[in-house]
């Protein structure tokens, strides 16, 4: 039990590393809570400030957990440690003391926890969260089925881990609730990704 609590310990403590508020702190100078959605997340950065800062803030989401991750299976050498430390990551990176408990929703940090702890679905499932995104346009819902289904399909291999996975869910779900309200009263932001990438191949113009 010990191990667990440490492992979530750990990965609240590398959550706490908010990557948004890095990048607009030390790159932008300035503070994205203030712009945008006031979200610190790859999304609110790259909308407001650009693909570069998107880009480097998924970049720092995804690299923290994977240190996180890392030290901890250094330390353990168990595969279960991984959903714990996840959960860890997610809890910091959603209220990081450091900032107030104000952070962002969590989809890159889950993106490298359920890859680091079954690839295979992992990826199945963020395909499927790509393609719905594609159909959908929307960055709301996508996340959500991607972490649920993982969660649905783990619980079939290990309870326990399904269940980290689902409570990992759950907050992720929490910090998305306005945008859940906006989606189901038609307020939603629409996001076109394939709009955007014919573009930028230079197919629409």
């Amino acid at each position: 039990m010990l191990d667990k609590i440490l492992a979530v310990a750990i990965g609240y403590l590398f959550g706490n590393f908010i990557s948004a508020m890095f990048v607009g702190r030390y790159f932008l100078h300035k503070d994205p809570t203030k712009y945008g959605s006031g979200n610190p997340g790859t999304a609110n950065m790259g909308a407001v400030f650009g693909k570069k800062a998107g880009i480097l803030t998924c970049v720092g989401d995804l690299l923290k957990t994977l240190l996180a991750v890392g030290l901890v299976y250094a330390i353990y050498h168990q595969h279960l440690l991984v959903a714990y430390t996840g959960l860890g990551v997610v809890l910091g990176h959603c209220f990081p003391v450091f900032n107030h408990f104000k952070g962002g929703k969590a989809v890159a940090v889950m993106a490298m926890t359920t890859v680091l702890y079954d690839w295979r679905a992992g990826l199945a499932t963020l395909l499927i969260a790509l393609i719905l995104t594609c159909i959908m346009q929307n960055l709301t819902i996508p996340p959500l089925v991607f972490m649920l289904s993982f969660s649905i399909y783990e619980l079939t291999r290990s309870l326990e881990a399904g269940v980290v996975f689902l409570i990992a869910t759950l907050i992720m779900a929490y910090k998305f609730r306005y945008d859940i309200r906006d989606f189901f009263t038609g307020h939603g932001k629409r996001v076109d990704i394939l709009y955007t990438i014919k573009k930028k191949l230079g197919i629409l113009k």
